[in-house]
């Protein structure tokens, strides 16, 4: 039998390979099943293209999976795909579908299973309850229609031991591609995940999809997939996309050290907290390939950090920056604007902030509030958002739609690109970039950012 799993249409600057999809897929082919994955930020499929390929792969089963800003365009696909197929089978995953599930099939009876949480262990069962046609309500963490009521099983346990899992089944993916658009120093990169679940408890972050408690992979594990993405795809840099890479320092520490005694170069970067790092681990990280570290900065302003529970103070950020800065590991800061109950004067003074610390590269967005987030939560009460997806979210490269802030969507706008202008646009920081050029791979490096800054 064959199963199609489709990531649906969305900006292009957000293109990376599924990881999630090719989870999914290597425990399924582990079952025997042959599957396709089909990804709309790298194949460009019209309606008629996309219904002859299904009809031509004669694939049983369609897997969707859905964030909020592209939830809307996962729907259309579920419903013209049925329209043609009411036979085949539509389950619909991802973020959205774990938070929202009951408003999904509200919104549509094109989709025959909402699919909550993860699943690379529930899937399979799934498919299995369907080709056997039994009742799936014992399979926790689905939701379906029975009578015209809908039905939600109770929600199902996260993945324990990650260790169990298969690699992603990335020969399905063309790795190639999708490294065209990474920001990355050297190619061929690709993406990796060592770790799910966060334990802080930052407003703006959707807890109910991974958790809060923390699940990591072994060191010993990630070697492998390392290993393997170097022999077989010739992968020279990976993007760590864990949330908090160096939630375990004991554990980051082991990663590293087994990078260095099995000699393994290759160039990565990971993204983690100023709270969660010291000299001593990034001197090693450093030595084990770390080039680039993303701080979630977010403001200048600690009763804003404060209110969005981020638990890390200015002092923290201005010791982190420098002690990175010592051992040459470059930085990118991520900052958010528009935060509720945020003056002007406190984005004022973010933005100033951001250029006072001796960052290489940043990053604003304007505040969003994602389903699942105490910042949601807050912004339904206020009244800031409602339930039209489309009206109320949007992704990190879109334009943004609302303000949660007292501040206008309009002004919020020209802060968002004052605050990327006023930093890249400095004739020190320029000279710097310039400094900096030592290859044509560095010169491209620099103007793809510049690209993308001219857009802005």
């Amino acid at each position: 039998m064959t199963i199609l799993l489709i990531n649906p249409p969305g900006k292009k600057s957000l293109v990376c390979p599924p990881l999630g999809l090719a989870y999914l897929a290597a425990t399924l082919q582990k079952l025997n099943y042959r599957v396709i994955i089909l990804d709309y930020l790298l194949e460009k499929f019209s309606e008629e293209k996309l219904l002859k390929f299904i009809k031509k792969e004669n694939a049983s089963i369609i897997g969707l999976t859905a964030v909020t800003p592209n939830i809307k365009k996962a729907l259309y696909l579920a419903e013209i795909i049925k329209k043609k197929f009411p036979e085949k089978i539509i389950i619909l995953g991802g973020a959205h579908a774990t938070l929202k599930p009951n408003e999904v099939l509200e919104k549509t009876e094109s989709i025959d299973y909402v699919f909550r949480g993860e699943g690379e262990i529930r899937f399979p069962k799934l498919v299995e309850y369907i080709l056997k046609k039994q009742n799936p309500e014992n399979l926790p963490g689905l939701t379906f229609r029975r009578n015209k009521q809908i039905i939600n099983t109770p929600d199902a346990d996260f993945i324990e031991n990650l260790d169990e899992l298969p690699f992603p089944a990335r020969e399905l993916l063309n790795i190639k591609r999708y490294s065209k658009y990474l920001n990355s120093l050297k190619k061929p990169a690709t993406t990796i995940f060592t770790s799910r679940g966060c334990p802080h408890h930052c407003i703006y972050c959707s807890k109910p999809i991974t958790g809060t408690k923390f699940r990591p992979r072994s060191p010993e594990n990630i070697i492998s997939e390392i290993e393997l993405l170097k022999n077989k795809y010739g992968i020279k840099e990976l993007q760590f996309y864990d949330d908090t890479f160096t939630l375990d320092r004991k554990r980051v520490l082991k990663i590293c050290q087994l990078l260095i005694e099995n000699k393994i170069k290759i160039q990565w970067k990971c993204e983690t907290r100023v709270n969660l790092v010291d000299k001593e681990l990034l001197k090693i990280m450093k030595k084990a390939g770390c080039y680039l570290i993303a701080y979630g900065i977010e403001s200048g302003s600690q009763r804003v950090l404060n209110f969005l529970k981020k638990g890390t103070t200015i002092e923290q950020i201005k010791n982190t920056v420098e002690i990175t800065k010592g051992v040459n590991i470059q930085m990118l800061g991520y900052f958010i604007l528009g935060i509720p109950t945020e003056s002007e004067e406190e984005i004022k003074r973010t933005i100033k902030f951001s250029k006072e610390l001796n960052l290489d590269y940043v990053q604003f967005a304007i505040a969003t509030a994602y389903p699942g987030t105490e910042l949601y939560e807050i912004a339904k009460q206020s009244r800031k958002i409602n339930n039209d997806w489309s009206k109320s979210f949007y992704a990190l490269s879109a334009k943004p739609l609302i303000s949660l802030s007292d501040v206008s969507i309009n002004k919020l706008r020209r802060y968002l690109k004052t605050a990327y202008r006023s930093f890249y646009f400095r004739p020190k920081y320029i000279w710097k970039r310039i400094s900096s050029i030592k290859s044509l791979k560095d010169l491209l490096y620099n103007l793809r950012g510049l690209k993308i800054l001219t857009k802005i």
